[in-house]
């Protein structure tokens, strides 16, 4: 895997994307794999924060609407979205892998991004499915018009927040899920490049 690294100061965070974009068909839950547990705790200013100021770099004007899994999903250590090489030379806290948040409708605004639409992911997945861009193209529909409705019912994942001790660093993983061989994904690096308000950081 290439490794593409880009520095934007955003809401108080350095932004460093370390992991080239990574094309993939696999987002899907597989069916033996047990589901985490979602936390009855609402998400923090601090992770909130985070989220934002990813956010605010990889949403585009020409996205559109962008459907964002409700649950976040947990941290992965190995695999094609492994997040293990981000956090070499930091001290992290233990990763929260088996407990997982839901974003509630007031987050969004906390987030600050109109184009988010809340969605469940399982009822998203079949949406992924049946517009899937792949098999529109083999039923003749022109391949940008099958692309571009792939992409607007793809379903959006943000993963835990994962904080090094100092709470200076902190990693989240995405994945954009538009078909069998539609989709991206990386893992994300941010760090504080200032002391600030971790709430309002959250609003800036």
């Amino acid at each position: 895997m290439n490794s593409l690294r880009i520095t934007r100061n955003l809401s108080g965070y350095t932004v460093l994307l370390l992991f080239a974009v990574v094309a993939s068909g696999t987002h899907a839950q597989a069916k033996d794999e047990e589901k985490p547990l979602v936390s009855d705790s609402s998400l923090t200013a601090e992770q909130l924060a985070v989220y934002r100021a990813f956010l605010k770099e990889y949403l585009t004007d020409d996205l559109g609407t962008l459907n964002l899994s409700i649950e976040t999903a947990p941290v992965e250590t190995d695999g094609p979205f492994g997040i293990h090489d981000c956090s070499n030379g930091m001290v992290m806290e233990l990763p929260p892998q088996k407990v997982v948040h839901a974003f509630r409708n007031d987050d969004l605004a906390h987030l600050g991004f109109q184009s988010l639409h809340l969605v469940k992911p399982d009822q998203q997945s079949k949406r992924v499915k049946e517009n899937d861009p792949g098999k529109a193209i083999r039923k003749g529909i022109p391949v940008d018009e099958a692309v571009k409705n792939g992409f607007s019912n793809a379903l959006f994942t943000l993963s835990e927040v994962w904080f090094d001790k100092t709470h200076q660093h902190a990693i989240v993983s995405y994945r954009f899920w538009c078909g069998s061989l539609c989709g991206n994904g990386s893992s994300v690096l941010l760090v504080a490049c200032r002391r600030v308000n971790v709430s309002d950081a959250v609003i800036i």
